[in-house]
C-alpha cells in the first residue's frame, strides 16, 4: 500500500534541511565539499546535491572552487546588507538625538555570527571624541557592552551553544551569571575590555528587524557618576525606536 506524504510536512522538511545546510556553510568560509556536508549534516549526498543546487540557482550557494566545494553564495550578504540599510535608516534620527543628548559617541549594532557589527553611529563633536569603528569587532561579544546586551536576551541555552567551545568552564560561568544580571536590569556595561580608558553602556533593542544594541561609548573618566543618566537615555531612545519600528522577539541568530 503506497504511503501519503503531506506535502506540507514535506516543504517544512526541506526548508529545515535547506537552513541545516546554509549554517554549516558559514562555519566554513573557506565551502565543504557535497560529502562534508552529507556527514555533517547526517543526510544523504544526493538529498544534500538537491538541496544545494536549488540554493545555487537563487544565489545562496556558490562554487567555491574547482575541487568542487561549495560556500555561502552573494544572495545572503545582499539580504543582510538590505536589512541593515532599512535598521539604519528607521533608527538614525533617534541615534542624533541620543548623541545630541548626551553629547557622547553611539552607536547601533547587531550580531552576526560570532561578531558584534556596528551598523551605523553617531559621533560627538567634542575635543575628545570617541571615533567607534563601523563594521564587525575583532573582539568575541562578551568583550563589549552590545555584545553582551545581545547576548542578554539569549537563553541560557543558546548561549551555551555559540560560546561554550571558546570559553573554559569557569568563564562560561561567569558570563552566565553576568548575562543573568544584565537580562534582570536591561542594561549591560564593560569598561576597558576593548581599548583601556573607554567605557561602554548599551540596552537591547528589540524591533521586527531582530535583536540590535544601542550603546553609548566614551572616555570611562568622564562617565564617572553619569551612569545612571546615560541609561535612562539609552532607554528611552531604545522605546522610541521600538515604538515606531514595532517591538519583536526573534529568535537567536545561529552560527
Amino acid at each position: 500500500m503506497a504511503v501519503l506524504t503531506d506535502p506540507k510536512t514535506s516543504s517544512i522538511q526541506v526548508i529545515a534541511r535547506a537552513a541545516s545546510i546554509l549554517r554549516l556553510l558559514g562555519k566554513h568560509s573557506a565551502g565543504l565539499s557535497l560529502s562534508a556536508l552529507a556527514q555533517e549534516a547526517g543526510l544523504a549526498r544526493s538529498t544534500v546535491q538537491r538541496i544545494v543546487q536549488a540554493l545555487q540557482v537563487e544565489g545562496f550557494v556558490e562554487s567555491s572552487g574547482p575541487q568542487g566545494g561549495f560556500r555561502l553564495g552573494p544572495t545572503l550578504g545582499q539580504l543582510v546588507y538590505r536589512h541593515q540599510i532599512d535598521i539604519v535608516d528607521a533608527a538614525r534620527p533617534f541615534l542624533q538625538s541620543l548623541c545630541a543628548e548626551l553629547n557622547e559617541t553611539v552607536a547601533l549594532s547587531g550580531l552576526v555570527g560570532l561578531q558584534v557589527t556596528t551598523v551605523d553611529r553617531c559621533i560627538a563633536e567634542r575635543t575628545l571624541r570617541v571615533m567607534f569603528p563601523l563594521g564587525s569587532l575583532p573582539n568575541p561579544p562578551q568583550d563589549s557592552a552590545p555584545g553582551l546586551a545581545i547576548l542578554s536576551t539569549f537563553p541560557e541555552q543558546r548561549v551555551r551553544q555559540l560560546l561554550g567551545p571558546t570559553l573554559s568552564a569557569s568563564a562560561l560561568d561567569a558570563l552566565l551569571e553576568e548575562l543573568a544580571r544584565i537580562r534582570a536590569t536591561g542594561r549591560a556595561r564593560n569598561t576597558g575590555t576593548i581599548v583601556p580608558e573607554l567605557s561602554g553602556f548599551a540596552v537591547p533593542l528589540h524591533s521586527s528587524f531582530g535583536v540590535h544594541a544601542i550603546a553609548a561609548i566614551l572616555p570611562t573618566a568622564r562617565s564617572e557618576g553619569k551612569a545612571e543618566r546615560i541609561f535612562t537615555a539609552l532607554e528611552t531612545c531604545r522605546l522610541a525606536i521600538e515604538s515606531k519600528l514595532g517591538q519583536a522577539e526573534p529568535a537567536a541568530p545561529r552560527v
